[in-house]
């Protein structure tokens, strides 16, 4: 095992450098990458054939992109504390809202949650006249930013972005570029990110996120009506049309890992299609109604072309009529008929299949009055290893297909699903000022266009983590509550909200809204008749702070009261004194890869306080002293029951002998 000084890694992306090392090693030197090497190397991979000029190449190309891309891999110097009594439920939850600059959040989580989150969905600034975007830097990214947020300003943590500046469209781009290279950092293999964007940067951001995850990963592009019609006037614009449309990008981790899409459905008023169809003169087809199955008995069992076996069985003195003939002969509604017998009202067509075909053969004609009935298993395909159940009735043996295989009864009404398409205008906005139970000048989105996309990657568990990092009021973290209370999954989220002050609100910041639209959300649900009973709605607050740790500053010249202040180091407590320990735990764990739900606990009968901590996803346990000396007694447990874990403890904890008998069993990292 080994024994070493805890440091904070020197960049974001070392995973990335572990493989370059790997693929190319004769291009590092001291650590560190020799460009113009890997250049060479790559270079004489390059057929004979292939004209390369290095002047020209295909891409979005901006003013400060170089930047863009260095912020991306600047190392966290900061970290997460906990807020204690802000949330709901602190102690049942895995629900996160964070409060800070979402960059450096993104970079303090970035070791914690690569390759963790299933799903981001993300509603960031559209670069409008009246936007504010963010101000990043390379130095002191943290101080700036505590330094600011205690401006009451409305420019303190965000500048303005006018038109007039002449980086219009580049400064857009540079605050995207690193946030969305972490967020892809953070995704699982099969994880996807929905970004929503009007067309004021819709090519643009098409083809950033063409260059940082792949043009190939691109899974579809949305368009959803956004706006509710204004009749002819409201266009706002005399040479221009009225715009009523914004945009989602959908983006795969890869492409290759992610699970069909096939199940997915949009849903349209039942009713209102058929007045619809009805109006343009088209047929109806669900018309038929059975209201007696009859008798079954077996008639034989033949083979599919693979050889799975297909039970057919005969229903015999099947009662059929139609819908027109029920709403007379019961005095019902067209719609009340659909609601009693929706589970019985059919179409019928004549759609060859091999099933069919085999299923005539085996079983000879089909007398009035009778209907078949079919059972198998398939071995492959989309039903595979499900059992599925097939009706042919009539003298010409007509496949029947079933309503309540095409529509849904939501909240007493009848909707029809139709496959999910790239035009979302199904999606009520008329009341999406009211969800939450707050009002947010800058902008809602409905929940139900954010499930909407958590569903496109809902894996079958129902409990990946959902990252939004341009929060706003919380909408991915109302959709997340929603959506398990009416099916009890254990999905989590994490927001992240910079503390800005919201126009025309009440609130403070806009973090304190968010909070509200939480609590909000989580009292109704708490309440409602559709909730499932068995997820625990809550959340956990965190702020983005300093590091409570104390460490020698870089600097470019020396300075003698700084150099002076640092020696002190040696004599005092390398700890922030001011910090709780359940914050400083906190920001060992996340510097050691342990995400924020991970389980602490605290042992003290050895002689010291423990402190820790496991995680199911982390392979080893990470144990935390802070005390000031460690005992034998601690010593001897430590190795009886933590070999092969990480300790963390301060350095002069340690005698020199327990530094050498200790790192023989655990990795010993001090502070």
């Amino acid at each position: 095992m080994s024994i070493e000084e805890l440091k904070r890694p020197d960049r974001t992306d070392e995973e990335r450098v572990r493989i370059l090392k790997e693929l190319f090693p004769e291009a590092f030197s001291d650590g560190q990458i020799n460009v113009e090497t890997i250049k060479e190397l790559v270079n004489a991979m390059q057929s004979d054939t292939v004209e390369t000029d290095y002047g020209e190449f295909f891409g979005l190309q901006w003013v400060g992109k170089k930047q863009a891309r260095k912020l991306a891999s600047v190392p966290s110097t900061g970290t997460l504390r906990k807020v204690v009594g802000d949330g709901i439920n602190e102690d049942e939850t895995n629900n996160i809202l964070i409060e800070g600059d979402n960059l450096e959040v993104l970079r303090i989580l970035q070791k914690s949650y690569a390759g963790r989150i299933q799903t981001i969905y993300i509603d960031p600034p559209y670069n409008t006249d009246n936007d504010y975007i963010y101000k990043d830097t390379f130095k002191e990214p943290v101080e700036s930013y505590l330094h600011k947020s205690k401006q009451a300003d409305d420019d303190g943590l965000l500048t303005s972005n006018p038109k007039a500046s002449g980086r219009y469209h580049a400064n857009w781009l540079n605050m995207m570029y690193p946030r969305l290279k972490i967020a892809w950092s953070l995704l699982k293999k099969d994880g996807v990110i929905c970004v929503s964007i009007s067309d004021i940067e819709e090519a643009n951001l098409r083809k950033v996120l063409d260059e940082i995850f792949g043009e190939e990963n691109h899974i579809n592009t949305i368009s959803v009506k956004s706006k509710v019609n204004a009749g002819a006037s409201g266009g706002g614009e005399d040479k221009r049309l009225k715009k009523n449309l914004e945009y989602i990008h959908i983006y795969a981790k890869s492409i290759d890992e992610l699970s069909p899409l096939a199940n997915l459905y949009q849903n349209e008023n039942l009713m209102d299609l058929i007045s619809e169809m009805r109006e343009q003169e088209q047929s109806w087809k669900y018309t038929s109604v059975l209201t007696d199955m009859g008798t079954r008995k077996k008639l034989t069992t033949t083979y599919d072309g693979k050889g799975n076996a297909i039970d057919v069985y005969l229903r015999e003195n099947v009662k059929r009529t139609t819908v027109n003939q029920l709403m007379k002969s019961e005095g019902l509604s067209e719609e009340e008929v659909y609601k009693k017998y929706l589970d019985r009202i059919f179409s019928d067509t004549n759609a060859q299949s091999s099933i069919r075909t085999r299923v005539i053969d085996a079983s000879g004609v089909l007398e009035s009055g009778n209907m078949f009935e079919v059972e198998y298993t398939p071995r492959s395909g989309r039903m595979r290893g499900e059992m599925v159940k097939h009706h042919y009735i009539s003298n010409s043996v007509r496949r029947v297909i079933w309503l309540n295989d095409v529509v849904d009864e939501i909240d007493g009404t009848l909707f029809k699903k139709e496959r999910l398409s790239t035009l979302w205008d199904d999606i009520d906005y008329n009341n999406v000022g009211k969800e939450g139970g707050i009002s947010f000048p800058n902008g809602k989105k409905p929940i139900e266009l954010i499930q909407r996309c958590i569903k496109i990657n809902d894996n079958s568990n129902k409990d990946g983590i959902v990252l939004d990092f341009f929060a706003g009021s919380g909408s991915t973290g109302h959709a997340v509550l929603d959506m398990n209370s009416k099916d009890s999954g254990n999905r989590k989220f994490i927001l992240v909200q910079l503390p800005e002050t919201p126009k025309g609100s009440a609130y403070h910041t806009i973090t304190e809204l968010t909070k509200q639209r939480l609590k909000n959300s989580i009292h109704t649900l708490e309440k409602s008749e559709n909730n499932a009973g068995e997820p625990v709605f809550g959340f956990e607050f965190y702020q983005m702070s300093k590091t409570n740790i104390k460490k020698w500053n870089d600097k470019d010249s020396i300075n003698m009261d700084d150099l002076y202040k640092n020696l002190d180091l040696f004599m005092t407590n390398p700890l922030d004194d001011d910090e709780s320990e359940i914050n400083i735990v906190i920001e060992l764990m996340l510097n050691q890869g342990f995400p924020l739900d991970s389980m602490i606990t605290k042992k003290e009968d050895s002689g010291n306080k423990l402190l820790i901590v496991r995680h199911e996803d982390v392979p080893f346990s990470l144990v935390i002293c802070l005390d000031e000396k460690l005992v034998d007694e601690t010593e001897e447990y430590l190795k009886a029951y933590y070999e092969k874990s990480t300790f963390i403890c301060i350095d002069d904890s340690l005698s020199n002998k327990q530094k050498v008998l200790l790192s023989e069993m655990m990795n010993v990292k001090t502070i």
